[in-house]
C-alpha cells in the first residue's frame, strides 16, 4: 500500500513539474514575440526590403506574409502603394492559371486604392497581359481575348497619353487578330455547313467594322458580299466584291469579285495603288498555322511591374520607391535602409554619391550595406 502511494505521489509531482515548465517557456515566448512586432517608426520600411529579400529568393509566400504585417501595421506607410503592388507582381511572376487570377485581382485591388497614380496605365495593360497569356487558338473560345480587349480600350481611354501607347497598340493588334480570325472560322461554318445566309452576314460585318486591319480582311468581304448575293441583295454585295478588287488586287478572290461585279452590270474598279504595301506585308500560310497551333506570335512579358525579370530589383524600382518617400517624408530610424537610399557602390570614394548600377545586381537590398550605412553616420 505505500509503495502504491509513494509512486502515485511520484507521478503527480512530475505532471506540475512539466505543466510548470512548458506555462513558463510559452509566456517567453509570447513576451519575445510581442516586443518584437511592436510598431515603431522605420519598421514598415525593414518589413518592406525583408519582403523584397524573400521574393528574390523565390519565397514568394513568406514576401507576402511580410508585407500584409506592414500594410495591416502600418496603414499610413508612403510605401503602401509599392508594397501592395509587390504582392500583385509576386502572383504575376509565379505564373500558372490560379496565380494570374489572383494576379488580377491584386491589380485590380491596387487600381481601386489607387486609381490616379502614375503607374495606373502600367498596371492596367499588366492586367491585359494577364489574359494575353492565356489567349487560345482561333478555332477555341476567345473569353481571354476579348478580356484583353476591353482592357486595352479602357487604357486608351483613360490614358491617351500614356508612355506605353505602342506596347497597348502591339496587344490590340494582337487580340484583335484573334478575335477576327474567331469571327470568320464561324462565318465560314455557317455559310458552307449551315447555309445560314443571315448569321454569316452578321460575321462578318461584324469583322469588317471592328477590325480594319486584320490580315484576312479580304476573305471576311468575300463571305460578307456571297452571304447578301443569296439573299438577293446585289446592290450592297457588290460594294463588298468591288472592295476586294479595289484594295485586294493579289487577292484570291479578287478574280472571283470581279466576274461577280460584270455579272451584276457594276464597273470593275482599278487596284488602289496605296494599298500594296499592305498586302506585301500579309503573313504566310506557314505563320498561320504555326500561330494556330502554338498560340499567339508576339512574346508577352512575364515581369512584373517592380518585380523584374529574375525578381531584381532594378534601377526603375529603387526610383518609384525613393519618390514615393520623398513625397510623403522619411523617418529618421530608417534612413539607413537600402530601400529608400540607393546602396553604396564598390569604389569607397563614390559610396556617398548616388550612381546607377546597370548590372543590377547593386540596386538588391543587402544587410551589410545597411550596417555601413550606420556606422558612417555615427
Amino acid at each position: 500500500m505505500k509503495l502504491t502511494r509513494y509512486f502515485t505521489l511520484f507521478i503527480i509531482l512530475v505532471f506540475v513539474f512539466s505543466v510548470g515548465a512548458c506555462s513558463s517557456k510559452k509566456t517567453t515566448k509570447l513576451a519575445v514575440s510581442d516586443n518584437a512586432d511592436q510598431p515603431r517608426e522605420g519598421r514598415d520600411r525593414e518589413l518592406f526590403e525583408d519582403a523584397l529579400k524573400e521574393m528574390q529568393k523565390k519565397r514568394y509566400e513568406q514576401g507576402r506574409l511580410l508585407i500584409n504585417t506592414m500594410v495591416t501595421t502600418y496603414g499610413d506607410s508612403p510605401l503602401l502603394p509599392m508594397a501592395k503592388l509587390t504582392i500583385a507582381d509576386s502572383y504575376y511572376r509565379e505564373g500558372g492559371t490560379p496565380n494570374l487570377v489572383q494576379a488580377e485581382a491584386e491589380y485590380r485591388d491596387w487600381l481601386q486604392f489607387f486609381p490616379n497614380h502614375e503607374l495606373a496605365p502600367e498596371v492596367l495593360i499588366k492586367t491585359a497581359e494577364i489574359h494575353l497569356r492565356q489567349v487560345q487558338t482561333p478555332d477555341r473560345e476567345q473569353d481571354h481575348a476579348l478580356k484583353a480587349e476591353k482592357i486595352l480600350l479602357e487604357t486608351t481611354r483613360r490614358f491617351p497619353q500614356t508612355k506605353d501607347n505602342a506596347k497597348v497598340k502591339e496587344y490590340l493588334d494582337l487580340v484583335q487578330e484573334k478575335l477576327a480570325a474567331h469571327d470568320l472560322g464561324v462565318a465560314r461554318f455557317y455559310f458552307e455547313r449551315r447555309d445560314a445566309w443571315k448569321a454569316t452576314e452578321s460575321r462578318c460585318a461584324d469583322i469588317v467594322n471592328k477590325y480594319p486591319n486584320y490580315t484576312d480582311l479580304d476573305i471576311a468581304l468575300w463571305y460578307l458580299g456571297r452571304s447578301l448575293e443569296e439573299q438577293e441583295n446585289t446592290e450592297d454585295a457588290s460594294k463588298h466584291f468591288a472592295r476586294i478588287v479595289r484594295e485586294f488586287p493579289t487577292s484570291k478572290y479578287r478574280d472571283a469579285a470581279a466576274e461577280k461585279l460584270e455579272r451584276f452590270g457594276k464597273a470593275v474598279p482599278d487596284p488602289n495603288p496605296d494599298i500594296q504595301e499592305k498586302i506585301t506585308e500579309r503573313r504566310s500560310m506557314m505563320a498561320r498555322v504555326m500561330e494556330n497551333l502554338f498560340g499567339p506570335t508576339v512574346t508577352v512579358s512575364k515581369e512584373g511591374i517592380l518585380l523584374k525579370e529574375g525578381d531584381k530589383i532594378d534601377q526603375s524600382t529603387y526610383d518609384l520607391i525613393s519618390n514615393a518617400s520623398r513625397s510623403n517624408g522619411t523617418s529618421p530610424d530608417s534612413q539607413g535602409s537600402s530601400i529608400g537610399n540607393k546602396p553604396a557602390t564598390n569604389s569607397s570614394s563614390e559610396a556617398s554619391t548616388p550612381t546607377s548600377d546597370n548590372n543590377g545586381d547593386g540596386n538588391q537590398p543587402k544587410i551589410k550595406e545597411k550596417k555601413k550605412n550606420k556606422k558612417s553616420k555615427e
